[in-house]
């Protein structure tokens, strides 16, 4: 039976039209705004450390950026295990982030046997942020002006010093100046780096190697004493402060950050932030905000990320076996 032309064209207007909001179906989708509420940065350790510097400073320029408050959640412990672990699990939505480092996606896959989460398959890289040094640092109390006056002291006093640590970053220049010098030092753990480097202030530990940004104001105000830097050559910004290389030979290792998404957050998000990301770092205000305390800004592509991340892995890899680092 065959429809009259009036029947037929109705139909066909009807199809056009269902196939036209078929169509805007997904394009309005797309064109929604993003993001649509606040956005998470999650913090594996504590307060101001580095990490927590590099986060609070981005989330103030990108919060402005994308309209909306960008909120830092610090969730520190189990050298930043515990807030991977927490960030791997959030909503894969584009708004939620991880400040990551050189401790939760590469070194930790040394330090420990097994992760509560996978660096490479809970998360998607999204750009690389900055890095810096770490600083060997001493309680003033310690009788000793230099790295090989320190050793000696602790030689002269076996099993009589403590040192703290509460990233791979202070753990493994700790562990390798020990183990590269036959020291005898009792370790102490702690959560983060901060809290470390508080009880070296009040003399309950003598020894600890803090990120730079975050020793340096305790160097300049006259708290604790520099001893060496963790990077090749010496800091511009501690002249007289040689590597660490004068008592580990060969020793040379740099602490960076990166920002990483959950696995299945959508392309369009991480382009998106990346192009922030790389935004705030360009910004001669957010430059004059880290570069003074001794970071080098580092920005990526999310591809570059990757190749590095894995570079680095295996590089922190080779510097855990060197310390003599049992996992744990």
């Amino acid at each position: 039976m065959h429809n009259p032309p009036s029947r037929r064209r109705a139909i066909t207007a009807a199809i056009v039209a269902g196939a036209t909001l078929a169509l805007a179906g997904p394009a309005a989708a797309q064109a929604r705004k993003y993001p649509e509420r606040p956005v998470t940065f999650v913090v594996p350790f504590p307060a101001g450390s580095a990490t927590d510097q590099v986060a609070r400073v981005l989330a103030e320029h990108i919060g402005r950026a994308a309209g909306q408050s960008v909120i830092v959640d610090n969730k520190p412990g189990a050298n930043g295990t515990i807030g991977t672990a927490a960030a791997a699990k959030l909503s894969a939505d584009g708004h939620g982030f991880l400040i990551a480092t050189s401790t939760t996606h590469a070194a930790n896959a040394s330090l420990y046997r097994r992760l509560p989460y996978d660096p490479i398959k809970d998360f998607a890289p999204v750009a690389r942020l900055a890095e810096i040094p770490f600083v060997m640092l001493v309680n003033p109390g310690v009788p000793a002006e230099t790295a090989q006056q320190f050793v000696a002291h602790v030689k002269a006093h076996p099993d009589k010093l403590a040192w703290g640590s509460g990233s791979s970053g202070s753990l493994i220049p700790g562990h390798a100046l020990v183990s590269a010098n036959g020291l005898r030092m009792t370790h102490v753990p702690y959560k983060g780096v901060q809290p470390a480097m508080t009880d070296t202030l009040g003399g309950q530990t003598q020894l600890v190697f803090a990120d730079f940004s975050s020793g340096l104001p305790q160097v300049k105000a006259g708290k604790l004493r520099a001893m060496a830097v963790t990077s090749a050559a010496p800091h511009p910004m501690l002249p007289g402060v040689p590597p660490l290389s004068v008592v580990v030979p060969g020793f040379e290792m740099t602490a960076w950050f990166a920002m990483y998404a959950p696995a299945a957050t959508p392309p369009a998000a991480v382009e998106q932030m990346n192009r922030w990301v790389r935004a705030a770092l360009a910004d001669p205000a957010v430059k004059a905000k880290l570069e003074p305390s001794g970071f080098n800004l580092t920005p990526s592509t999310p591809a570059e990320l990757g190749l590095f991340a894995a570079k680095e892995t295996v590089k922190w890899a080779k510097a855990v076996q060197s310390a003599n680092i049992q996992p744990e």
